[in-house]
């Protein structure tokens, strides 16, 4: 049989978004637009939203796409990375700002489907877990950042202790996104302090109910003036978690971290191109019908050097986002591939998107012009996943050792 392309994946996924999920977003009106609507009074994302989202899932889920970049083994199709950003790409050029559209609820993200963490999840965890998953059922919360633990992970201070078939955690996170709503986490804590402290390993990943005894989300973290929002700050309190409820080994929970962060930034790459080109699409055609001192701005010679940077820009940002997605699918790690794509991409996509919101001028930041949340997005995503100045570290590491080669 053929494979399909993904091309054909794309067709068929519009297809499916502009008559399903069109329906349920517009069934929900200016519930996306006006604040009081979409959150709740105590910041959470409102009932309406959640409820919407996990009909998009389920129906994507019914109509074969929901699952279709999860591995075969977990009852995905086990499409690949290059096709997986490909998609991604198409899906954020076509519909523009990402933050409150349901289309892009339509495929599997980390916290959301069977992705490739759940492989390390034991028979029980797995068999209960991962159909309703499939099934886009549920929705989940990656935690691993702490107050004072972000991009460097050894300095966490969340503990698990062993207590016969159970283990007990107490410690905070913060910036869990999703949080507020999920119905459950994927959390870690510091199990064996000694490997910790010698950052050996020690650290374990812990599957955790929402409905947990002990388990509390202290507040929600709004952003951008915002007066709700899908990150937070959470505590556990003597939570007890079953031993059946561990994913990977005890201690080595940094794998298992790995495979949920590394899916994280495909798609935000496959995000933030998309979400550039759309932007630039917006001020190419405003560019093309807006006319100053008697002539299109096309015609400007400032105007078309903002338009080819924003072609350079792009351009590269895709070649390297789809050379690392090529490694990963002959089964290379592409370790220093993936950070020099996540500094030098983040940038770029928002240098693209802010001269394009400046093309337009007034009308940029405009509510009507649509582009403020995109913004919103490529901002926060210079920061999230590791900001770019700890790739910079990741790469000059990558290069002292001997496992950067530029040949």
């Amino acid at each position: 049989m053929t494979a399909v392309t993904s091309e054909e994946i794309r067709d068929g996924l519009f297809a499916f978004i502009d008559k399903e999920v069109a329906a349920v977003q517009e069934r929900l009106g200016d519930g996306f637009h006006d604040p009081r609507k979409y959150w709740r009074e105590d910041g959470r994302l409102s009932r309406a939203m959640v409820d919407a989202r996990r009909e998009v899932r389920m129906a994507s889920a019914e109509a074969g796409y929901f699952t279709m970049f999860c591995p075969e083994v977990l009852g995905g199709a086990g499409l690949g990375a290059r096709q997986y950003l490909e998609v991604w790409e198409g899906l954020c050029h076509r519909y523009g700002s990402p933050t409150k559209q349901l289309a892009f609820h339509v495929l599997a993200q980390t916290t959301t489907g069977p992705v490739a963490l759940w492989s390390h999840a034991q028979p029980q965890l797995r068999e209960e877990i991962v159909p309703r998953l499939a099934r886009g059922e549920l929705t989940g919360s990656f935690a691993m950042s702490e107050p004072d633990a972000g991009s460097d992970a050894w300095m966490m201070t969340t503990r698990g202790i062993r207590d016969g078939d159970d283990w007990i955690l107490n410690g905070t996170k913060q910036w869990a996104s999703w949080a507020p709503t999920s119905d459950f986490l994927i959390t870690f804590a510091v199990t064996d302090p000694e490997e910790f402290a010698a950052r050996r390993g020690g650290l374990t990943c812990f599957y955790v109910p929402a409905t947990a005894a002990g388990f509390a989300v202290d507040s929600v973290v709004k952003v951008f003036d915002e007066i709700g929002g899908e990150e937070c700050i959470l505590s556990f309190t003597d939570v007890r978690v079953p031993d059946a409820h561990r994913l990977g080994e005890p201690g080595r929970g940094f794998p298992v971290a790995m495979q949920g962060s590394g899916l994280l930034k495909l798609t935000k790459l496959g995000r933030i191109i998309g979400l550039a080109r759309w932007a630039h699409d917006q001020a190419l055609d405003y560019a093309r019908v807006r006319r100053t001192f008697g002539k299109p701005l096309v015609e400007h010679q400032t105007i078309q050097n903002m338009l080819a940077e924003n072609c350079v820009e792009l351009h590269a940002s895709k070649l390297m986002a789809f050379d690392m997605a090529d490694k990963l699918d002959r089964g290379e790690q592409a370790r220093a591939e993936s950070a020099m794509s996540h500094a030098y991409v983040h940038e770029a996509a928002y240098r693209v998107y802010d001269r394009s919101m400046q093309i337009l001028g007034g009308m940029g930041i405009s509510n009507d012009a649509g582009m403020i949340e995109g913004w919103h997005t490529l901002r926060v995503c210079r920061l999230s996943e590791g900001p770019t100045e700890i790739q910079y570290r990741s790469i000059a590491n990558y290069l002292l050792a001997g496992k950067l080669r530029l040949d």
